[in-house]
């Protein structure tokens, strides 16, 4: 069920009414139901996958705290508590891994199969499998296995109540594009109950309208030109190419940012309140202050369950730098199953570890010593100049065309037509020309900074609720006059 769809708009009302009216476990099974209608208006099936896989790190929990109660108390160790704990860890990694790895990866695996033998372009090669894959896998995934992690590490006790661990899985409004969020807030929170104030009304619905507008106002409009010149770019010259890269990054930025605002608000409605995903990455100055704002739920993830079991920053220089590697690749892996997601977590490596290397010099220190206000406005622009190249990698339907863009980029190619500056886009109907909507781009870098400076919280104060109210009218107001009338799904649906 899609956020911007009318079916939800009453799906909401009528769950938010309904689970204020319910108490206790009733209130629990009713938004456990709820969530799995939202989930199963996609497609039926897919609720036997997302059962499957709550029942098994559901039991595994169970076992490996069976086994830690029989090690701590002694006595007869019952048919469960005989097998150590790791077992039940290992086997609720691998299963979800499995489950995630077959239905997201296996025609890569077939790709890469058929790239390597020497019959791959003939009628030998393997052919491609007819797999549908499941909406926000990618996500529950990761957030069901954190759970079992957690309660082998002993940070979590296992949940006993099937209907709570389930309600921390499918909790509808961050279900199928995140936060991913972890098992230790979501049920705590559980465990006090809905407790909704005044205050908590207010931050709700701000971020459901913040959402909407950054989804269909900012990002839906950016659609048209990203789409258009992504689908051919031979047709497009070097200036084309630019805009476009610097359009889908904040296309997709905005897009992902407004649905986790939505799911933010939605879930603070019912009494729950995530971790922010997003903090105004647009406004970083490097990029590992870039990635310490985008997406965080994900990149906290991998540094918690991923980086950090590799050793961290505690192994030797190389190996930090080996570790960085293997996060960045299996990020890039996450975000889909092609060698273009490759080149993508590969170039955020070679970013990072540039960045990394350059922080420690000496030249560095002198240069943010004198640089002032200069030096942090170019290293914005060198940031996002950088960014423009993973955009391309993102947004590409494979490697040639990313190739071809990357090329496009800097002139070669049709050679001409890109020093000539010809554009294509000058017949876009909602745009005069090329300029207008480049000065687009440059007014949503201006929203971003003055929101970076004046965040939602400073609104929320009481003495600038004035303010508060004046923007969110005029956010209600582009929202109905500049919506497009084809809004697309969000864009990390297929992730």
């Amino acid at each position: 069920m899609n956020f911007t769809s009318f079916h939800f708009v009453f799906f909401f009302f009528t769950t938010l009414v309904l689970g204020h009216v319910l108490k206790g476990r009733p209130q629990r099974i009713f938004l456990l139901a709820a969530s799995y209608y939202f989930y199963g208006v996609f497609e039926p099936y897919y609720l036997i996958l997302i059962l499957f896989s709550t029942a098994w790190d559901y039991l595994a929990g169970l076992a490996i705290t069976a086994r830690r109660d029989w090690e701590q108390n002694g006595g007869t160790a019952g048919l469960v508590a005989r097998l150590p704990a790791k077992f039940y860890l290992v086997g609720s990694v691998l299963i979800n891994l499995a489950l995630l790895g077959y239905f997201k990866y296996t025609n890569f695996g077939i790709t890469i199969l058929n790239d390597v033998h020497p019959l791959g372009d003939t009628m030998f090669a393997f052919p491609a499998e007819s797999i549908l894959l499941p909406v926000g896998i990618s996500f529950y995934t990761f957030q069901s296995m954190s759970y079992t992690i957690d309660v082998y590490r002993g940070v979590l006790e296992a949940r006993k109540d099937p209907v709570d661990f389930a309600l921390y899985v499918t909790f509808f409004p961050q279900l199928v594009a995140g936060p991913i969020v972890r098992a230790t807030t979501f049920l705590k929170q559980l465990d006090e109950g809905i407790n909704i104030q005044k205050n908590d009304i207010i931050v709700g619905v701000t971020r459901i309208i913040v959402g909407f507008f950054r989804k269909l106002v900012l990002s839906d409009n950016l659609a048209p030109v990203v789409n258009q010149v992504f689908s051919n770019p031979g047709a497009y010259g070097t200036l084309d190419i630019w805009v476009a890269s610097f359009a889908f990054g904040w296309q997709i930025y905005l897009d992902f940012a407004g649905y986790t605002d939505i799911a933010r608000g939605v879930a603070r409605l019912f009494g729950y309140e995530f971790e922010i995903n997003f903090l105004y990455p647009m406004a970083a100055s490097s990029i590992t202050d870039h990635w310490s704002r985008w997406h965080i739920s994900l990149t906290t993830w991998i540094r918690d369950y991923v980086f950090i079991p590799l050793g961290g920053s505690r192994v030797g220089p190389v190996r930090i730098y080996v570790n960085i590697a293997i996060v960045w690749l299996a990020t890039g892996i996450w975000h889909g199953a092609a060698y273009h997601f490759v080149a993508w977590g590969v170039w955020q490596f070679v970013m990072i570890a540039a960045h990394r290397v350059y922080g420690r010099s000496t030249v560095a220190e002198k240069l943010r010593e004198v640089g002032g206000l200069a030096y942090n406005a170019a290293s914005r622009i060198f940031l996002f100049f950088c960014l423009s190249f993973g955009f391309i990698w993102f947004r590409a339907p494979d490697m040639a065309t990313a190739n071809l863009m990357h090329g496009r980029k800097f002139g070669f190619e049709n050679l001409n037509e890109s020093l000539l500056f010809n554009s294509q886009l000058l017949s876009y109907s909602n745009l005069r020309d090329l300029n207008e909507f480049i000065v687009l781009l440059g007014l949503l870098w201006v929203y971003e900074l003055f929101f970076n400076k004046y965040q939602l919280e400073y609104f929320w104060k009481p003495e600038n609720r004035k303010k508060l109210i004046l923007i969110l009218i005029a956010m209600i107001y582009m929202i109905i006059s500049m919506t497009p009338a084809e809004t697309p799904n969000f864009l990390y649906f297929q992730f």
